[in-house]
């Protein structure tokens, strides 16, 4: 049976096509967004503000501009939802907390938003997140694929906007999985950049070793293609060669105690579309332990939560937050910067085990998006993170046993950022439509 709230809101390379040969402008795609935020998302609940007026006057001037022969570029018209802890010049930025309730509008866009302004894409509002990008609060955002299942966190707004069709683009942030994970919950991609390699200014922080912005597509493709419009040149995002990596199926302690068989077995199936299009596919162990990735992560990232938040009033922020920043005060700085070093260990040992083409391959999550009251588990997620480099949310199709969206990891070594969207955007990519 179809699902109503489930809808492709279209690809980048597709709709940029449809502009050039004059079929669709800027104007009727940001008009068609707008219908379908109305009919599915007072279910969905994914927006917080919609900037109706203000995406319809950009996208009149941009395609103004493409008549005149003034393309910038793959974004050129294309809409894009922020998510709220990221700063929309003349929205206030809440992070869904009550500690920010009465805060002023933005004065100026975040920079990431500014240069996806700058590259064509239209913002068109503000999607919602936990609060902070932590654990709780929770916000009413609804996966679309069954609304009595969580979209995932932090980005819980973001995946569940372009799953429900209202956007193509969208924002997000990753602390520990809150890009990667959400995008695998609600079967849409995602590409999170080298871990501090996306300057934060205008984005409320969480733990500034790890805070990155992230993107999310109807695709991991696509995904990429967002993510060329606000990540620094030196990422090699915006002309990335294409590229054939050597498939590397991980295995580890973690992965077959938490993985359930409906994840297993998608995961499988994903390998093996891979080789079918001529990739080398291989399995290797982890070369260090997910498992100690995990616990180190989560001790520096409440040491940094403490020391970035140590002023938020506790009675205005939820419970799980303010115990977390008492703890992470709790933390003594030698621990904390143990801790710092002790991940730079095991990121050289991880990586040390691979040549440089590599790209890993790891379920997003152990299992489908959960029952509405968690995030979902993070384990999978996480370590990613903690290795560095970037990593895409390919679409590992939908569980036998639920018909829920599966996600699977694809992640390379620190400043791998070209090689991984190069393969994304090439044709043997394309033919397994990630």
């Amino acid at each position: 049976m179809t699902n109503p709230l489930i809808q492709d809101p279209g690809r980048v390379r597709d709709l940029a096509a449809a502009m050039a040969a004059g079929s669709l402008s800027a104007q009727a795609l940001v008009q068609r967004c707008l219908d379908r935020i109305a009919a599915v998302d007072g279910q969905v609940q994914a927006w917080i503000h919609v900037l109706a007026d203000d995406a319809l006057a950009t996208a009149r001037a941009l395609d103004a501009e493409r008549a005149a022969g003034q393309v910038r570029g793959p974004l050129h018209g294309i809409p894009v939802a922020v998510k709220d802890v990221i700063d929309v010049r003349g929205l206030p930025t809440r992070a869904n907390s009550p500690s920010r309730a009465n805060i002023a509008p933005a004065s100026a866009d975040a920079t990431v938003v500014a240069h996806l302004r700058a590259a064509g894409a239209i913002i068109l509002g503000k999607v919602h997140t936990t609060e902070y990008a932590y654990f709780q609060s929770l916000p009413p955002t609804r996966n679309p694929w069954d609304l009595a299942r969580t979209p995932g966190g932090s980005s819980a707004g973001s995946g569940a906007a372009i799953a429900s069709g209202t956007v193509p683009l969208a924002l997000g942030t990753q602390t520990a999985g809150s890009v990667n994970r959400p995008a695998a919950y609600t079967g849409v991609g995602a590409f999170k950049p080298s871990t501090l390699s996306i300057g934060g200014v205008g984005v409320v922080p969480l733990a500034p070793s790890f805070d990155t912005v992230g993107a999310f597509g109807a695709s991991a493709q696509d995904a990429a293609y967002l993510a060329a419009g606000y990540a620094a040149d030196h990422l090699g995002l915006r002309a990335p060669e294409p590229a054939t990596p050597r498939i590397v199926v991980l295995e580890d302690p973690l992965v077959a105690r938490l993985a359930v068989a409906s994840t297993s077995a998608r995961m499988a199936a994903l390998a093996a579309s891979l080789a079918t299009v001529g990739l080398d596919v291989r399995q290797a162990t982890a070369p260090a332990s997910l498992e100690e990735m995990l616990a180190t992560h989560r001790r520096a990232m409440v040491a940094e939560l403490g020391r970035t938040h140590a002023r938020l009033p506790r009675e205005r922020i939820a419970p799980r937050i303010a115990e977390d920043i008492e703890a992470g005060l709790a933390i003594p700085d030698d621990a904390y910067l143990a801790d710092l070093r002790r991940l730079a260990a095991l990121r050289t040992a991880f990586w040390a085990g691979f040549a440089p083409d590599d790209m890993i391959l790891l379920p997003a999550a152990p299992d489908v998006a959960p029952a509405s009251g968690s995030t979902g588990d993070p384990s999978f997620v996480i370590p990613t993170t903690v290795l560095g480099g970037p990593v895409a949310t390919l679409r590992a199709g939908l569980a036998a046993d639920s018909g829920m969206p599966v996600g699977a990891l694809l992640f390379g070594s620190p400043g791998a950022d070209s090689r991984l969207a190069g393969f994304l955007l090439s044709d043997t990519a394309t033919k397994v439509d990630l």
